[in-house]
């Protein structure tokens, strides 16, 4: 049975600025791979997938200030519904 989430920032994170979606609207977020770039002014940061899922929203845009606990994007997924971890970034590079 599908099931909804939303990707968010994990809430000891600081806040970000959204750079870019890396996998758009109606296409799959593989597991561990990037969907989006933020940054803290200085460091880009990826935001990896936490579950297959399909992405069938995003609610923020390039330039948008992400605080913590901010969803990002909403996905479906296969499957029984399970908690979903809040995304930590990873720094580029």
């Amino acid at each position: 049975m599908p099931f909804m989430y939303e990707l968010k920032l994990a809430a000891e994170e600081s806040s970000y600025t959204f750079v870019q979606q890396l996998v758009s609207v109606g296409s799959v977020a593989d597991v561990d791979r990037p969907v989006c770039t933020l940054t803290d002014g200085t460091t880009e940061f990826h935001v990896m997938a936490p579950k297959l899922g399909l992405i069938v929203e995003w609610f923020v845009e390039n330039g948008a200030v992400i605080e913590n606990g901010r969803a990002m994007a909403r996905l479906v997924c296969e499957g029984t519904e399970i908690a979903v971890p809040a995304a930590v970034p990873v720094r580029l590079g």
